[in-house]
């Protein structure tokens, strides 16, 4: 009811000052009096229309507002997931590294013990056959000269001297 007076207000006024004659004279009072009747016939006939118009828009605005709500609940967790994801795989493959250092250290060691075993075992057989080299050289430069005295004539050795330097040799 406020409405309708504030619009007769705002539609009266401008016909008033304007007005170049008396009220009694212009066709305002009934102009006024058919637009209340008209606002009063579609009110009557189209409030429950064009009621059920806004009221359907409103619906329909709350729906797709709600739709569009659930949509970002649903796509925030969906980013939720993906960000735990992501950080189970950082925390995977951190772990992974760390395992293959650690299997490239523990790789490292098992090859470097092998290496020094492996220079070890060649060092004794290198010790092993240059003291077998030296023996056997000894034993030749002993077979040589026992044979360049036996063969020679201006050495003359008896049975003790012999018997003496085969004792040697043996030992």
């Amino acid at each position: 009811m406020k409405k309708i007076a504030g619009l007769f207000i705002l539609v009266s006024i401008p016909s008033l000052m304007f007005a170049s004659g008396s009220l009694e004279e212009s066709d305002f009072i009934q102009r006024v009096i058919n637009f209340v009747i008209f606002l009063a016939i579609l009110w009557y006939f189209a409030f429950d229309a064009i009621k059920g118009i806004f009221t359907k828009r409103r619906l329909a605005i709350s729906d797709q507002l709600q739709a569009v709500q659930d949509n970002l609940q649903q796509a925030k967790k969906e980013s939720e997931r993906a960000n735990k994801r992501l950080e189970e795989s950082k925390k995977r493959a951190k772990d992974i590294v760390n395992a293959a250092k650690q299997e490239a250290y523990l790789i490292e060691q098992k090859y470097n013990d092998q290496i020094k075993r492996d220079i070890e075992l060649l060092k004794h057989s290198l010790d092993a056959s240059i003291e077998f080299e030296q023996r056997r050289l000894t034993q030749e430069s002993v077979n040589e000269v026992l044979n360049e005295l036996m063969q020679s004539e201006e050495v003359q050795l008896n049975k003790e001297d012999y018997i003496n330097i085969i004792t040697k040799r043996i030992s």
